[in-house]
């Protein structure tokens, strides 16, 4: 078995077993997603409110997190490949002692073109996240219909599969 095997298949274990267990995310589902104000990293707010409409993958990550830089990778391909049909990928910097520049410098470093804010340790802590990476999938009406904390490669299609089912239903 060669190395991407390997990880294929740890990546699928890993999977299962946070499928099995209740995250503190879980009674996110279902629910609006709680509300907020971020700020990009040119200074400007984003609200829920100012991203209902559109599809929204909230990625909760900070700078010194391995599996987080791991994750990056995939969060700008889903928005190179439906930004366009109405996703917004929000890389929200958390853990790095509220830097306001932690997140530009990352974005910029490795050119990743998603839009990314900066200090959202509150409300990380609002949403019950204990861990990072974090991630909150909501639909088009602001309803929080995906909850994962931890990356495993193997996440990336499914959340893929999420972001597409919600991209063909209506606001």
């Amino acid at each position: 078995m060669n190395i991407k095997s390997w990880a294929l298949v740890a990546g699928l274990g890993c999977t299962v077993l946070a499928a099995a267990q209740a995250g503190p995310l879980d009674p996110l589902v279902g629910k609006k997603v709680p509300p907020f104000t971020m700020k990009d990293t040119a200074g400007h707010k984003v609200t829920d409110k100012s991203l209902r409409g559109k599809v929204v993958l909230l990625d909760f990550w900070a700078t010194w997190c391995g599996p987080c830089k791991l994750a990056s990778p995939a969060m700008q391909e889903l928005h190179k490949k439906y930004a366009k049909q109405g996703l917004v990928v929000i890389g929200a910097n958390t853990g790095d002692g509220g830097s306001v520049t932690a997140a530009p410098t990352y974005a910029k470093q490795h050119h990743y073109t998603y839009m990314f804010t900066t200090a959202n340790d509150g409300y990380a802590t609002k949403l019950n996240i204990t861990g990072i990476p974090a991630f909150v999938i909501v639909d088009r009406k602001g309803v929080v219909r995906r909850v994962q904390m931890g990356y495993a490669p193997v996440l990336a299609y499914q959340f893929e599969d999420v972001v597409k089912q919600l991209l063909k239903e209506k606001a």
